[in-house]
């Protein structure tokens, strides 16, 4: 499920959830493949420009519907749904910020090098949540950023055998 990110780097930038494998890593078929995530935001429009000129992935449609618009965005098959909410959800009376990041990730991104990702991001002005660091006994590298809004996305890179390679990193 490789694309291109758009970051100018000339790497792949591939989106995965709850168990995408890696490129040229077979698949028994009886194996679940991811296929979509959804989120909700009060900053729509924003947030579809973000996802598109940010992260690479490219509007495939949009509607109007009564309780808001949605739009569908694709990256190399995975497709991620953005629902507009009238409203913020309610927020921590002890935080400082006036949006606050969810407290788990809503996307894993796998992407070739986690620190070039990290870099490039944050010289686009994106909040790094979590500076990359390895974990699961040195599996991975993981960062976490925060999109436009709230919601917190994981930054993942295999560290480890590709052939042992699990997205979720078990």
């Amino acid at each position: 499920m490789a694309a291109s990110a758009g970051s100018g780097s000339g790497r792949p930038l591939m989106a995965a959830c709850l168990g995408l494998a890696s490129p040229g890593h077979a698949r028994a078929a009886s194996e679940p493949t991811p296929t979509s995530a959804a989120i909700r935001t009060p900053d729509f429009d924003e947030s579809v420009r973000w996802y598109r000129d940010t992260l690479g992935f490219r509007l495939i449609g949009s509607q109007s519907l009564v309780p808001g618009r949605k739009a569908v965005l694709e990256k190399s098959g995975f497709l991620l749904e953005i629902n507009e909410t009238d409203h913020v959800l309610p927020q921590d009376p002890d935080a400082t910020a006036a949006v606050r990041a969810t407290g788990a990730p809503v996307i894993s991104l796998i992407v070739p090098d986690v620190d070039k990702e990290v870099a490039r991001l944050s010289e686009m002005g994106v909040d790094i949540l979590q500076p990359p660091e390895d974990q699961l006994e040195d599996s991975y590298r993981v960062a976490q950023i925060r999109d436009n809004g709230r919601h917190r996305i994981e930054l993942r890179e295999p560290l480890d055998d590709p052939a042992r390679f699990n997205p979720m990193g078990r």
